[in-house]
């Protein structure tokens, strides 16, 4: 400044002003530089951490979740197993299949086939009964279904009432119903007493000279009649329809 006061060194003072400036201008520059890059590279770290934080972040929780889902899995797969256990187990003990009623025996079959395949079941046996008719052999037998221990009439519906789904063709009178409506009352009498019942309505032959006659059956899991886990027994009617549930017995 004191050059630039004297005229006669003016010029040179001037010089060095402007390269004084320009020397301040360089190093505040570098300053200014030196500050942008080292943010520039606390901001680049800081990103970098937080890229990082986020990885492990996610890897921690990508694997709580694949540790979930593993536990979700072995779970589920627990629990289709015992509910596959208990379902063959409810079959291997009484079980229908009353999808079947009024349907054809093919159509009963393959929903029957699809149902214990389902199961693992494959290997069941089929009995198949067609459904006796009067011309049948047979006809004139009357069935008593008992209770398991067998020294009582149960009735197919457990209440003691014995049913004959034919006429009677009397030999003397011809078609006649039997019982009342074709039934009878049981309830509490042992089968022998039923038989001696039902067989007093009809003493007398009928026009084959067949006489009424008593068929004794104790059901499935009763005295001398094991039940079985591996049978379905189906019922066809001369229609060829399923007109009772089958079941596995």
């Amino acid at each position: 400044r004191v050059l630039i006061m004297n005229e006669g060194t003016m010029e040179e003072g001037q010089e060095m002003m402007a390269q004084a400036n320009s020397m301040f201008r360089e190093v505040k520059d570098h300053l200014m530089m030196r500050q942008y890059e080292k943010k520039q590279k606390e901001d680049a770290m800081a990103a970098e951490k937080e890229v990082l934080r986020d990885l492990l972040r996610e890897k921690y929780s990508q694997q709580d979740v694949e540790e979930a889902n593993v536990e979700d899995v072995k779970k589920a797969q627990e629990d289709s197993k015992r509910g596959l256990d208990v379902a063959r187990k409810m079959y291997e003990t009484m079980i229908s299949f009353p999808e079947c009623l009024e349907q054809f025996f093919e159509v009963c079959l393959k929903i029957i086939n699809e149902e214990l395949d389902s199961l693992g079941l494959s290997s069941v046996e089929v009995v198949v009964h067609e459904k006796r008719n009067a011309d049948q052999e047979g006809y004139n037998k009357v069935v008593i279904v008992t209770n398991e221990l067998a020294d009582r009439v149960a009735g197919k519906a457990g209440d003691g009432i014995v049913d004959y789904p034919f006429m009677w063709n009397d030999a003397k009178v011809g078609f006649v119903n039997l019982g009342v409506d074709g039934k009878w009352n049981c309830s509490n009498k042992t089968p022998y007493e039923c038989c001696v019942h039902i067989r007093e309505s009809a003493p007398g032959p009928d026009a084959n000279g067949k006489y009424l006659e008593c068929h004794i059956f104790v059901p499935f899991g009763g005295v001398g009649n094991d039940r079985r886990n591996d049978r379905i027994f189906i019922n066809v009617s001369p229609d060829g329809r399923v007109h009772e549930a089958p079941q596995i017995q």
